[in-house]
């Protein structure tokens, strides 16, 4: 009984060991033993592109908004718990965002012309997010919320998190970024008053 005491003890101890090896040097046993023993690899990427549909579109971007440099933390579980690999991995990322706003479908908008003056139906103005991308996302530091839990993760992991950037950023332009909306519409309504006087037209909004 001892001895089993003793065998579980040394177990015990080495995991720890191995965990704080892994989380001062970045040592990682696990993949070790993958590419000593086989495991799975990547080792070549074919891409096959079928045949292109072009789509014409019309869309008139009047603002366009920049967040350079917005820092965002990825929290990641992990939940191994064979290697005591249990706790949380933080992951701090820095990213740009873009947004462009404008009009998707100019053909909607409400012009009735009478001689030379453009009648223009102002509530036909419809203001969209034409575009939201996230760019040049930059690692910074990888924490983790005790020293036996192992700091990479799985690149899906962070592909899921871009998503959710961008799915946050949305949803607050939408409840809190009215005042975008605005200004992108009233540089709509600058640009073509400007363009039809320069045309000889006056416009008149309704």
């Amino acid at each position: 009984m001892k001895t089993i005491l003793k065998i579980t003890a040394i177990v015990i101890a080495v995991i720890l060991l191995i965990g704080i090896v892994q989380y001062i040097i970045g040592f990682n046993l696990g993949d070790m033993l993958g590419r000593f023993f086989g495991g799975t690899r990547l080792s070549n990427v074919r891409v096959n592109v079928g045949q292109e549909l072009i789509i014409p579109k019309f869309e008139i971007v009047s603002l366009e908004i920049f967040y350079p440099k917005t820092m965002s933390v990825i929290e990641a579980d992990r939940m191994e718990w064979w290697r005591l690999n249990i706790g949380t991995v933080f992951i701090f990322v820095e990213y740009d965002s873009y947004i462009k706003l404008g009009i998707r479908n100019p053909e909607l908008i409400k012009v009735e012309r009478i001689e030379n003056s453009l009648y223009v139906d102002e509530s036909s103005i419809i203001i969209e997010i034409l575009d939201l991308k996230l760019d040049n996302y930059k690692f910074i530091r990888t924490f983790t919320s005790n020293p036996l839990v192992i700091s990479n993760v799985s690149p899906d992991i962070i592909f899921q998190a871009q998503g959710e950037h961008r799915n946050v950023l949305e949803r607050r332009m939408m409840e809190s970024g009215q005042a975008n909306f605005e200004s992108a519409k009233r540089n709509f309504m600058d640009n073509y008053r400007n363009m039809c006087n320069a045309m000889g037209l006056d416009v008149i909004w309704r």
